[in-house]
């Protein structure tokens, strides 16, 4: 039986989702590639310069979710503080409403166009999207009354 927090369905979701940035912007990520920075962005092209976050969260993002985009963006900053700025940052969701979070007025998307983030969002198709969605159900967690 599956433990309800397993996370199965969006790790494949997030595999998805980094194959679909190499083969939009022609990119080829590099297992394990570290900067050399203490940090491990999911998609590194050491090539071409570019990092990327994939987050595979449908529908708005609500607590600690919101705490580990920001933390992304911070990931994203320190890169470009560390290895400058040449480096393209993108970030992409399995969502536009869980991508909207950085791309309307919050203090989170002013920072993510000030560290120049590129947001990007693109529906998964309708099979592994039902998988995430329910495990999102399954996993939904309350406090008990």
């Amino acid at each position: 039986m599956t433990h309800k927090s397993d996370s199965t369905e969006q790790q494949s979701a997030e595999q998805y989702l980094l194959a679909a940035v190499e083969r939009r912007f022609g990119l080829r990520f590099t297992e394990g590639a570290d900067l050399g920075i203490g940090v491990q962005p999911d998609g590194v092209d050491p090539a071409s310069k570019v990092v990327v976050e994939v987050y595979s969260r449908l529908g708005n993002l609500k607590g600690s979710q919101l705490h580990k985009v920001k933390a992304d963006l911070l990931k994203f900053a320190f890169i470009a503080a560390k290895l400058g700025p040449t480096w393209r940052k993108i970030f992409r969701f399995a969502s536009p409403v869980a991508a909207s979070y950085l791309q309307g007025t919050s203090w989170a998307a002013e920072a993510a166009r000030h560290f120049g983030v590129e947001i990007h969002a693109e529906p998964l198709p309708a099979d592994i999207s039902n998988r995430v969605s329910l495990a999102q159900k399954r996993q939904r967690m309350v406090n008990a009354p």
